[in-house]
């Protein structure tokens, strides 16, 4: 019987780290299935899923721990359940100057309406003209039941004007 995991993980950013997990999980006989990994502030860091047969799960953990001796600290849980991969989804972009706050009411404004957040990717650039600082945002956000798409248009609506902010959400 296989299971699947979560294998989440953080490290000074160097050659080889995904080798040294990929190959951890290939010694239990397990398979690399989906993947979020990205540097961030001269760190790397990462989450993967992977499927391994249960009888291994509690000697990878192991062999998990042995690689905090290199630096990599990583963490093991079960994987949820993926019932429901196949909500309807829709593409929220966000971009304006950069000041505290904007995922905090972002968030605040996807739950009151009712959608969750599958993925969420944020960066701060520099912008061409001004070379100010610039907020970017990009997110996959569920349409559960009971979403409001016309409360959440307005509260991205409200948003964009208090904070200077370009909001586009775009049906998938």
């Amino acid at each position: 019987m296989t299971t699947r995991i979560l294998i989440s993980f953080f490290c000074d950013d160097r050659p080889g780290v995904i080798e040294q997990l990929s190959e951890l999980i290939s010694e239990h006989d397990g398979n690399w299935l989906d993947s979020q990994l990205s540097r961030l502030g001269g760190r790397f860091a990462g989450v993967l899923q992977a499927q391994i047969p249960q009888s291994r799960r509690t000697a990878l953990r192991e062999a998990l721990k042995e690689l905090e001796s290199a630096g990599i600290i990583t963490s093991l849980t079960d994987a949820g359940d993926a019932t429901d991969a196949y909500l309807e989804t829709q593409r929220l972009t966000l971009m304006g100057p950069d000041r505290p706050g904007i995922v905090r009411e972002l968030t605040r404004a996807l739950r009151s309406a009712g959608f969750n957040v599958r993925s969420l990717e944020t960066a701060v650039e520099t912008a061409p003209m001004s070379g100010e600082p610039l907020f970017r945002a990009e997110a996959c956000i569920e349409l559960n039941q009971g979403s409001r798409l016309d409360e959440l248009e307005w509260k991205l609506d409200a948003m964009a004007e208090a904070m200077t902010l370009e909001i586009d959400l775009i049906a998938e």
